[in-house]
């Protein structure tokens, strides 16, 4: 299967996941759902990863690796919290999840620029600036 339809299909189930958490987001125990979620989630890949790669299972439990792990895995619950803050907070799913969307492409193309030294293109930067002109169309909607 080509990139771009893996794209499109884990955009899609993104969409549909984050409604997930909109319609929780009124109930008091918001946090032990999304906990629910990762540690099904985090089970789920596991399974998955060890399925395709058990030869390379050593590589990924030795030297500093379990530990960058961690640290991504409570990255990852504290990004959780922030998403589930905003949904919780009144903020309309609508506008949340193209806004927060918007922000880590952002911030992924200004890590591609600043720490791994890729040039972009005319193209690439006009997308910059209509995703920027989007997002700010989008918090004043």
């Amino acid at each position: 299967m080509h990139w771009s339809l893996y794209i499109l299909l884990g955009g899609t189930l993104n969409a549909i996941v984050n409604l997930g958490y909109k319609s929780m987001a009124s109930k008091e125990s918001m946090y032990l759902f999304v906990a629910c979620v990762m540690l099904t989630a985090s089970l789920a890949m596991l399974a998955l990863a060890y399925g395709a790669n058990r030869a390379n299972w050593a590589e990924i439990t030795t030297g500093y690796t379990p530990y960058i792990a961690v640290a991504m895995g409570v990255g990852s619950a504290g990004i959780m919290w922030f998403i589930t803050q905003a949904f919780a907070g009144g903020g309309p799913i609508s506008l949340v999840d193209p806004l927060w969307a918007c922000i880590y492409a952002l911030v992924s193309v200004l890590i591609g620029l600043a720490l791994l030294r890729e040039a972009p293109s005319a193209a690439a930067l006009a997308g910059i600036g209509l995703y920027l002109v989007g997002a700010f169309l989008m918090a004043r909607g």
